[in-house]
């Protein structure tokens, strides 16, 4: 970027122009003006010299004001370092998630809201792990959040076949496990958003589970983790079928609430509480608020003198005056 360090030296161009004028003006009209009698000589066959011996003055006074300013070129660098995140979003899909308490229930709600938190998502790799008795990767982390948002959408609670009876039930803590050892950049935040309606009741007990997070993850490398617990402050039902196809109505009464908001306040998260669509939504707002990507902007700036080439426009200007007047000296003898 061209600039001058000392602009205001610049007004002086203003008189000096309206100075040249004037003195044109008044050698072209005034035939008996004595400071420029020997001027009116050496002009007076051609108009022309003339001319261009006030215009190279005023040149030659503006390239002289023009290096008193200072011109110089600044430069500057700017490196934008991006802290980015990686979410990894880990949904329940066990049959509890059919539950109508959310319409159309739980699970499709979820699958709502996340594909609109989805869309508020520009440099953030976002990884699915659905889970029931056991977590499995739905998707692993990538910046495509159409196909992110198609894999979603194929989500189910027949994702995983929980007819076999090891794969039924709610590892809460399993998924959590497996969620954290599949963050692989140690140069980005990590971050495990965890969906579930309902209690850790098979597999890895919870607090082997939160020891061996607390000791392997949180005090290192900071894993922050929203947990959010779906349910309506009453109980519900669901239909499970079982292996020979008959359908059954289960109530669904009990939650582990305090173990998820131990789980958010060990690492540096938040617990939520979802009872409707409108709330849940308001919660992923929220969880995109508080992990914006923020931008560190490192400016270097650098200043390079370019006087130079005034000097040498000055130089030329002046060579060229006294070229002009050593020629017509030397036509007029």
């Amino acid at each position: 970027m061209f600039e001058f360090l000392q602009p205001h030296f610049l007004y002086l161009i203003v008189p000096i122009i309206f100075l040249v004028i004037f003195l044109y003006s008044t050698k072209k009209n005034t035939k008996n003006f004595v400071a420029f009698w020997d001027l009116k000589n050496v002009y007076k066959f051609s108009s022309h010299y003339l001319k261009i011996y006030y215009l190279l003055i005023l040149c030659i006074f503006i390239s002289a004001i023009c290096i008193i300013s200072q011109p110089v070129i600044r430069n500057i660098d700017e490196k934008i370092k991006k802290n980015w995140v990686d979410i990894m979003l880990v949904l329940d899909v066990s049959y509890s998630m059919k539950a109508e308490d959310l319409q159309p229930n739980r699970l499709s709600a979820a699958k709502e809201i996340i594909s609109k938190f989805l869309d508020t998502q520009e440099n953030n790799r976002v990884w699915f792990v659905v889970f029931a008795g056991k977590p499995f990767t739905s998707l692993p982390l990538n910046f495509d959040y159409n196909i992110s948002k198609k894999i979603l959408e194929k989500i189910t609670v027949d994702t995983i076949n929980q007819r076999v009876s090891w794969l039924q039930g709610t590892a809460i803590w399993d998924a959590l496990i497996f969620a954290a050892d599949n963050f692989t950049d140690e140069n980005r935040e990590k971050v495990i958003v965890l969906l579930t309606d309902g209690t850790a009741n098979v597999w890895v007990d919870p607090n082997i589970s939160v020891d061996f997070l607390n000791k392997k993850y949180w005090e290192n490398n900071k894993i922050k983790i929203y947990t959010i617990w779906i349910w309506k402050n009453e109980n519900t039902f669901v239909n499970i079928q079982d292996i020979m196809w008959f359908s059954q109505k289960v109530e669904i009464w009990w939650v582990d609430e305090e173990s998820l908001k131990s789980i958010a306040e060990k690492s540096w998260g938040k617990y939520y509480r979802a009872e409707n669509k409108e709330t849940l939504n308001n919660i992923f707002t929220q969880i995109s608020e508080l992990e914006k990507t923020e931008i560190e902007i490192d400016t270097t700036e650098t200043i390079t003198s370019n006087a130079k080439i005034f000097t040498y426009i000055l130089s030329l200007f002046l060579f060229i005056l006294l070229f002009i007047k050593f020629r017509k000296n030397i036509y007029n003898r």
